[in-house]
């Protein structure tokens, strides 16, 4: 469904974690640039000391285009009425590997450097199969589940990872209908920061992660070749319901990416 530029309602974008979602905001942003204004919500309460107030509060409802990748913390006094929303989830068993190269780089400010190293050893010494067999990601996956069904079919697009990589203009197509936007309206700005963030083009883009962080992947299916059979076949009976959902939200064309 097109957007209706007389309503004005924000859009919140959830996400799941570790699923290109700063790649897919940067592209949302790009596409929503002439109605929107970007906010990293969640992101502003965790730098104020503030991660438990998003369970409470609500995101500003007017003309934003918000960043919410803590699903397990939606605000179930949430009018959904009042947003719409792009949502991401990526498979949970390549978000299990995500999570554990992430192990080795993405920061934890309540470490001291000692203890950072310490348990980058501890894992590393366990390895990726035990690691991805003790993720507890429950509650990511059953709110993000929760909420995306109680959302109006016309109020939302869902925009999976495995599709955003393997089908990029078919998803640029979906996402600007659904902000409005005709192709002969977007700036020749606008087409260069959605063309950085195609797959191909990810080794040009300064922003990108991969430039700074190690383990960082560009495609759906890195769990088939990082785990070991036993520990897949362990994660797709535990995932299956969430595997289902996906392969029924996403596109036909990335069905398989799910089994």
């Amino acid at each position: 469904m097109a957007y209706d530029p007389g309503m004005a309602r924000s859009v919140i974008f959830l996400s799941t974690p570790t699923s290109a979602s700063e790649s897919m905001f940067r592209w949302l942003a790009a596409i929503a640039a002439q109605s929107y204004r970007t906010d990293r919500w969640v992101d502003r309460l965790l730098r104020e000391g503030r991660l438990r107030d998003v369970a409470t509060e609500f995101p500003p409802a007017q003309d934003r285009l918000v960043l919410h990748r803590a699903p397990q913390l939606f605000n179930p006094r949430t009018s959904l009425s009042d947003y719409r929303f792009v949502l991401n989830a990526r498979d949970p068993r390549d978000l299990v590997c995500n999570q554990y190269h992430w192990q080795f780089e993405h920061p934890v400010p309540s470490e001291t450097s000692e203890q950072t190293e310490a348990r980058r050893a501890r894992v590393a010494a366990a390895g990726i199969d035990h690691f991805a067999l003790a993720q507890g990601n429950e509650a990511y996956l059953r709110r993000f589940f929760e909420v995306t069904r109680k959302i109006a079919p016309p109020d939302r697009l869902f925009v999976g990872y495995a599709m955003f990589c393997l089908g990029f203009d078919t998803v640029v197509e979906r996402a600007c209908a659904f902000f409005g936007l005709r192709p002969e309206e977007m700036t020749e700005d606008q087409r260069r920061r959605i063309e950085l963030e195609r797959v191909s083009n990810l080794a040009a883009n300064e922003e990108w992660i991969g430039h700074r962080w190690a383990g960082t992947d560009t495609a759906p299916g890195r769990h088939r070749r990082e785990l070991q059979p036993e520990t897949i076949r362990i994660l797709t009976e535990r995932h299956r319901w969430f595997l289902d959902f996906l392969r029924r939200m996403d596109d036909p064309r990335v069905a398989e990416t799910y089994s």
